[in-house]
């Protein structure tokens, strides 16, 4: 604001000093007019007589020089116009220039608070997981060097019992084995199942992360409920969908699905995967087969990757075992998409 308002100023002054020199230079050319001396008496000695001798000259000299001062004042003044039109176009074009620049100031700065707010949850999340693994392995740990404990108590009382009962020491030695055997798997069929809980745990924790990553992003997204031909824009290639005029595995006797079947199922199938599938824009023009085999009641039985990009081909995954397919419509069609190969191509 500080710099827009010392511009108005320039321009007021340069206005200024344009308007008292165009003052200055109309006052000097018309008092030039009225200095002009007057023509010479003529000589003689004769009786002086009461006229006035117009040289047609000095008229003409005189006039042309009036019409130069006004063609001059004229010039002037269009000059100076031309010139406060220019410095006020200078300075409007200079305002919008700082406007803008203030603006963009001001959009980088909210961007950046917000990428950085965003970093902060995500580290606080990420901190807290990992406190809550590291609990759940000393938990384990814990109950691991209690069973230790418990199964050393009992194998020294087993022991005691051996000594003190020597005409039964063969017998009572082979039950403390025994015993210690089936407590120490008991004790270590317990430590794995408590590391196994902490890893469970801990994976719990990696993809709750990665699942709130996720809806971050996709809260930032132009679009998340783009229509599905954008989303997907060839999400089947023609050389592995499933064919509308392919025969259903057997001759003679009944006819495939029409094409229009085949289609309106591909599309509730591709309705379905896209309700789970973020961040279209990421991995545009990148592609990932996946191969999918259902039951007949549309129960997703498993899906791979077949091909493609990595990274895709692991976000595809998970939005295809997380999708809800649809139950096929008929026999025919459930032939047809049973184990059938998809491409996901992004648009």
């Amino acid at each position: 604001m500080g710099k827009a308002t010392e511009q108005n100023d320039k321009l007021n002054r340069s206005v200024m000093v344009s308007i008292i020199l165009h003052i200055l230079v109309v006052g000097i050319l018309a008092i030039g007019a009225f200095m002009q001396p007057p023509p010479p008496p003529s000589g003689g000695g004769g009786s002086v007589i009461d006229a006035v001798m117009v040289d047609p000259n000095a008229m003409a000299q005189q006039a042309d020089r009036q019409q130069q001062q006004k063609l001059d004042a004229k010039r002037a003044e269009k000059l100076r116009q031309q010139e406060a039109e220019r410095q006020a176009e200078e300075l409007k074009q200079q305002q919008a220039s700082e406007q803008k620049r203030l603006k963009d100031l001001e959009r980088d700065r909210l961007k950046s608070q917000e990428e950085a707010k965003k970093q902060a949850e995500a580290q606080k999340q990420s901190e807290q997981a990992a406190k809550k693994a590291q609990e759940a392995q000393k938990q384990a740990e814990a109950d691991a060097a209690k069973a230790a404990a418990e199964a050393k108590v009992q194998k020294e009382a087993a022991a005691a019992a051996v000594e003190a009962k020597k005409q039964a020491e063969a017998d009572a030695k082979k039950a403390a084995e025994e015993v210690k055997k089936q407590q120490a798997e008991a004790a270590k069929q317990k430590a794995a199942d408590d590391a196994k809980k902490a890893d469970d745990a801990k994976k719990a924790a990696d993809a709750k992360k990665a699942a709130d990553d996720k809806k971050a992003a996709a809260a930032a997204a132009a679009k998340q409920d783009a229509d599905v031909d954008d989303l997907f824009g060839g999400l089947a290639s023609d050389k592995n969908a499933p064919s509308a005029n392919g025969a259903s595995g057997t001759t003679g006797a009944k006819a495939g699905p029409s094409g229009p079947e085949v289609d309106g199922y591909m599309n509730q199938v591709q309705a379905a995967l896209m309700k789970n599938f973020f961040d279209a824009q990421l991995y545009k023009g990148k592609t990932c087969t996946l191969r999918i085999k259902m039951a007949p009641d549309g129960m997703l039985i498993s899906v791979q990757a077949e091909g493609g990009d990595p990274a895709l081909c692991q976000v595809a995954l998970v939005a295809a075992r997380q999708a809800k397919l649809p139950k096929p419509p008929s026999a025919a069609i459930y032939e047809k998409f049973k184990n059938a190969p998809i491409d996901f191509k992004p648009q």
